[in-house]
């Protein structure tokens, strides 16, 4: 009997099988790569999406710090529930989608480099400008010790502290916002020495406050709010508390938000800053603490908005546009009226 058909049969479906197991090894290679190529691709820009990772979740919907970004990790708590911290977290913020923009309006480019960004969002607050015969002007005026400052004094304001909100130039001179509500108003003689005159009307609103904000954003900054305020331990910052650096130039931000972790005691803290130029409020990301994920059709990277603070492990706090260095002359501070 001829067996030839049946070997060449058998040797047919042995090719078939040879084939199919060639074409899976294929496509599962293809589809590693896939995978490692997308995983490497730099990160998105694009329209935020509610996804929980790791210790917290970017809630594009919360129009708040406090519901905007929530803190997932039960081994990480607020320590602090002063008024203050409450009403730092109670800050509005911006559409997740709203690109911060400069004193002129031009958008900021949310770009750190490869693969990292600046801001995760923004703060509802407009910009002070300067005044001219009582009509307010954009201006490249609150930069980062001012944006430390509106915060403070928009608090203070918001809750009628008047006497608290008062802020020294660099010759020591205090620029007190009750003497400015009472209709007095600062002149500077020829050396550049100010004084107090009696010019207007007593008057608290909220344009007066603006008015006596841009004169406060105009002769005071890192410099002076660094010999001004209370020096803290990296162990002790309080939401409220600025980190800065008081050179020439200077930067400064502002600890919207504290986390103690119960175990170690390790604390981790948001920042918010402007910059130069002048722009609006923003919450600073940790491109040291993301997460990348993929999905079918969106890929990105999210970025925590707290960093942690170990003096003692590294002096060193990497913002996306300045590094702090405890070491070498950055420090927490605090307001003396706190």
């Amino acid at each position: 009997m001829n067996n030839t058909p049946n070997k060449l049969y058998a040797i047919l479906l042995l090719a078939i099988g040879l084939f199919n197991e060639c074409s899976v090894a294929a496509d599962n290679q293809q589809n590693s790569q896939q995978q490692t190529q997308e995983a490497s691709e730099p990160a998105s820009t694009g329209s935020i999406q509610k996804k929980p990772f790791r210790n917290f979740t970017i809630n594009p919907d919360g129009d708040k710090i406090l519901t905007r970004f929530v803190n997932n990790d039960t081994n990480w708590v607020r320590p602090y529930d002063t008024d203050y911290a409450r009403w730092l977290l109670d800050r509005k913020l911006f559409p997740s989608d709203h690109k911060v923009r400069y004193y002129n309006g031009e958008e900021k480019q949310n770009n750190g480099g490869r693969n990292k960004i600046i801001s995760v969002g923004v703060l509802k607050y407009d910009l002070v400008g300067t005044f001219s015969k009582n009509k307010e002007r954009p201006a490249d005026l609150q930069q980062c010790a001012d944006a430390c400052i509106r915060l403070w004094a928009e608090y203070l304001w918001e809750h009628k502290m008047y006497d608290k909100i008062h802020f020294k130039n660099a010759p020591g001179f205090v620029f007190y916002y009750k003497k400015w509500a009472e209709g007095y108003r600062v002149h500077f003689d020829k050396n550049w020495k100010a004084s107090w005159s009696k010019d207007a009307g007593v008057d608290y609103s909220y344009t007066t406050f603006r008015k006596y904000l841009s004169l406060v954003f105009t002769y005071c900054g890192t410099a002076t709010l660094a010999k001004e305020m209370m020096p803290v331990k990296s162990t002790d910052i309080q939401p409220g508390d600025i980190l800065i650096w008081g050179g020439s130039p200077g930067h400064a931000v502002t600890v919207m938000d504290v986390l103690r972790n119960k175990q170690t005691g390790k604390l981790k803290v948001m920042f918010s800053q402007s910059y130069m130029p002048a722009q609006e409020i923003e919450i600073l990301a940790n491109n040291e603490d993301n997460y990348r994920w993929t999905e079918k059709y969106t890929k990105g990277m999210w970025f925590s908005p707290w960093f942690e603070i170990d003096e003692e492990k590294s002096p060193e706090i990497n913002t996306p546009q300045w590094t702090f260095d405890l070491s070498d002359g950055a420090k927490f501070v605090r307001w003396r009226d706190r």
